[in-house]
Order: structure tokens, then C-alpha cells, then sequence
């Protein structure tokens, strides 16, 4: 079996979660949450369910889904789920965490608008 190794210690789930809670506040998006639920960290919009999960690849790889059968509603920006469940599109993307963490904002139009 092969594994590698990029000799840097583990990191916790919470440490990524800070992290991205950074990426997310450098980016404008204060109205965001970010948790570790097993090996996945989950994003959501404030008082909302999760729209896209990140998921730990090895070394600085993250991937991404969203929740499937969201679909965006009008102006507010926010998505809903017309599955009524919680499943997931095929991961979309794999990079490293503050480009996963930007392409999820941005599937999720979660990024103000700047004039």
C-alpha cells in the first residue's frame, strides 16, 4: 500500500476551521459558518443549512462539493434543497484550501458585491 507523507504534522479539524473562517473574513463574508462534522468540514449561510463541503485530501488538497438539488432563490442569495435530503454532488473541484474555500462562496454567491 502506498501512503505519503508531506512531514508536516496533522492538523486538527478545528485549526481548519479557523482557517476557514479566516479565508471566508479576508473574502467579506462575515454572514458564513464553517464546522467539522466527521471528515468533513461543512459551510452554510448564517441560520441555514450547509451548501458546500470541503473535504481533506492529503498534504494541502482539499475537495469540494455542494449539496445536491440546491437550487438558488432570487435575490437574497441563498440556496434551498428540493431533495429534502442530505446528499451530495460528486466532488467538483480539488485544490488547496483558500481556493476551495473562494469556489464555494462564490457557487454559493455568498461573496458581497462590490460596486
Amino acid at each position: 500500500m502506498l501512503q505519503l507523507s508531506n512531514g508536516s504534522p496533522p492538523v486538527t479539524p478545528s485549526a481548519i476551521v479557523e482557517r476557514v473562517h479566516k479565508v471566508a473574513t479576508s473574502l467579506g463574508c462575515a454572514g458564513v459558518w464553517a464546522r467539522a462534522t466527521g471528515p468533513y468540514i461543512l459551510l452554510g449561510h448564517r441560520g441555514g443549512d450547509a451548501f458546500a463541503r470541503l473535504t481533506a485530501l492529503g498534504g494541502t488538497s482539499y475537495g469540494l462539493a455542494f449539496r445536491a438539488g440546491c437550487k438558488q432563490d432570487g435575490q437574497d442569495g441563498k440556496r434551498t434543497d428540493r431533495r429534502g435530503g442530505g446528499a451530495w454532488d460528486p466532488v467538483l473541484l480539488i485544490d488547496d484550501l483558500v481556493d476551495v474555500v473562494e469556489h464555494a462562496l462564490v457557487g454559493a454567491s455568498a461573496l458581497p458585491i462590490s460596486a
